[in-house]
């Protein structure tokens, strides 16, 4: 489980970093076509919004994978071995219980908004909200994957 998880994890850092590359091309070609030519394009700061959007959702699903949200590691060496597992295993079903509403929340927005189109790119909105429940389902693998690396010690 432990090497599937790991895939999907590199498959999601090559997505952060397109999407980082793209963005940094679209905010370049913006600022050259509007201060350098006075022809700005309109559709380079939607796009650098969106990508903004899933860069933020995505990294932050790629951020827990390694452990770099905040948490309570303070608190943690204070306690003992079956307490820490105890803080470890409510705050893992915590996080999964917000996960799973922001999955079923983000899908209906999603469904909802496909009608919708954007100003410039004209894309159903639909597929720039489609990140939150990807990105929630990501983020339950990580922390289930996560959690149970942290309790047992096995991947």
């Amino acid at each position: 489980m432990g090497k599937i998880v790991s895939i999907i994890n590199s498959i999601t850092r090559y997505f952060v970093n397109t999407i980082m590359g793209v963005m940094v091309v679209a905010v370049f070609l913006q600022v050259l076509f509007r201060f350098f030519l006075d022809q700005p394009l309109a559709w380079t700061e939607e796009l650098a919004r969106y990508l903004l959007v899933w860069l933020t959702f995505l990294g932050s699903a790629y951020a827990m994978s390694i452990k770099a949200h905040i948490g309570t590691e303070y608190i943690q060496k204070f306690l003992s071995p079956m307490a820490n597992k105890i803080v470890l295993s409510v705050a893992a079903l915590l996080s999964i219980l917000f996960f799973a509403v922001m999955i079923y929340q983000g899908y209906l927005l999603s469904v909802r908004s496909m009608t919708q189109t954007s100003p410039s790119l004209l894309v159903p909105m639909g597929y720039i909200y489609m990140v939150i429940p990807i990105s929630g389902v990501l983020l339950i693998m990580n922390v289930l994957h996560v959690t149970w690396k942290d309790i047992t010690g096995k991947e």
